[in-house]
């Protein structure tokens, strides 16, 4: 069941390494986003299951892209992590995907509500919830470059 699972989805630019987030619907973490009780429980990178996962990751990525408007290849699952988090009683995996164009789909999203953000200017108003997964996150895409 897809409502069991989010996706974070960033954007790295391929020469400056800037990374942004997409925020939309109030939330990193989409498409239902989190409940202010929930809390990461663990996160893996690099665990060999993604694999397994698929199937899933596919629908979870073709889900997105039609809520988003988006073409065909704009969004590829990005490496081996996954978190899971505890929404008042009920666990969510997050998986982590990027956006593959050179530049961010700003105006694209910007029509459905959504903005892409640093790092920084997520601390500013994200629940600690989703700034933890963003920091997990932002520790896999910047080890990606090492």
């Amino acid at each position: 069941m897809l409502s069991d699972y989010r996706l974070i989805l960033y954007h790295k630019h391929p020469s400056s390494g800037r990374t942004l987030f997409l925020y939309v619907n109030e939330t990193i973490c989409q498409f239902e986003g989190l409940s202010s009780a929930a809390h990461v429980l663990e996160s893996h990178i690099g665990d060999n299951q993604i694999q397994e996962k698929m199937p899933l990751l596919d629908a979870l990525l073709a889900d997105a892209r039609q809520r988003l408007e988006l073409f065909q290849d704009s969004l590829m699952v990005d490496r081996e992590f996954n978190a899971w988090v505890d929404d008042s009683g009920k666990p969510l995996q997050i998986y982590l995907a990027r956006f593959t164009s050179i530049d961010p789909p700003q105006e694209r999203l910007a029509r459905q509500g959504g903005t892409f953000l640093s790092l920084i200017e997520a601390r500013r108003f994200l629940p600690p919830t989703e700034l933890e997964l963003l920091r997990l996150a932002y520790t896999t895409i910047m080890d990606d470059l090492s």
